[in-house]
């Protein structure tokens, strides 16, 4: 998993602005007949099964349920 510099650039104007750590949560859940989903959001901290990628001050985090299906992507 990477994050690109522009990602890192958006979450981290984003963090800021709402007061919040800079740390983006991808996960993916089952969507129904339409596939999975993915759900991004801004979170605390990482868990202690989470994946931590790190750019730019900005830190993205994936359970381990999730990398299974985004492994080698990259958040833009």
């Amino acid at each position: 998993m990477t994050l690109s510099a522009s990602a890192a650039a958006r979450v981290a104007a984003i963090a800021a602005r709402q007061g919040k750590p800079a740390i983006l949560r991808l996960a993916v859940e089952g969507g129904g007949c339409s596939g999975f989903q993915y759900r991004f959001g801004l979170a605390e901290g990482a868990e202690a099964d989470d994946l931590v990628v790190e750019r730019d001050g900005v830190t993205l985090v994936v359970d381990s349920v999730s990398l299974d299906l985004v492994a080698g992507a990259t958040v833009d």
